[in-house]
């Protein structure tokens, strides 16, 4: 089971207890309004949790689904992962995302989860690009991509359909030698030692 620590928190690979706080978080209207596949039933939860936990047994991996859990509490937060899109032997792509419970909003822990995977992107993975997107009306989603040293690379006009209505969308990205200038210490909790 991988686990990668932050200051404040952790992420580690799903399992099958986390069942009942995923629900909470893929079935709260507010934590999925910008999501465009939204779970309703137990049920729902459970499948996506099922392919969570199944990508990360995949070898090669290419998918890396989190559960984002307080040190100091060890209770989940939220979820964070990437998806590595392509993986090619000059470094690769990985498209990140991240959500969390609304006690937990506007506390920096979004921006925390996404540079440890960041981090680990670049130093042990070795990808070349890590991506990332949000809602055009999402500024907190922005605001993380911006705080990781990300730079908005498009905006897509009506690019995803949400609640029946076509919604813009705005990339960001950011490559590992700009990742490596900016981070040159790293994450040594991470460290393979």
């Amino acid at each position: 089971m991988l686990r990668l620590d932050g200051k404040r928190i952790y992420l580690r690979d799903h399992r099958a207890e986390d069942l009942a706080v995923f629900h909470a978080w893929l079935s709260d209207p507010e934590v999925s309004r910008f999501l465009s596949w939204r779970t309703t039933t137990l049920d729902e939860s459970l499948i996506k949790l099922a392919e969570a936990i199944e990508g990360a047994g995949q070898q090669p991996r290419r998918k890396y689904f989190f559960a984002v859990l307080a040190k100091d509490t060890d209770a989940i937060i939220g979820e964070a992962g990437f998806t590595v899109a392509e993986p090619v032997k000059q470094g690769g792509i990985a498209d990140l995302g991240y959500f969390f419970l609304k006690p937990y909003w506007g506390q920096g822990y979004a921006s925390e989860a996404a540079g440890v995977m960041l981090d680990y992107c670049f130093r042990r993975l070795k990808l070349h690009k890590v991506m990332a997107s949000c809602d055009a009306e999402n500024p907190a989603s922005e605001r993380v991509m911006l705080r990781c040293g990300m730079k908005r690379e498009a905006l897509r006009r009506k690019q995803e359909l949400l609640d029946g209505q076509w919604r813009d969308r705005l990339e960001y990205a950011i490559l590992v030698e700009d990742w490596l200038k900016n981070n040159s210490q790293g994450n040594p909790e991470n460290d393979p030692g």
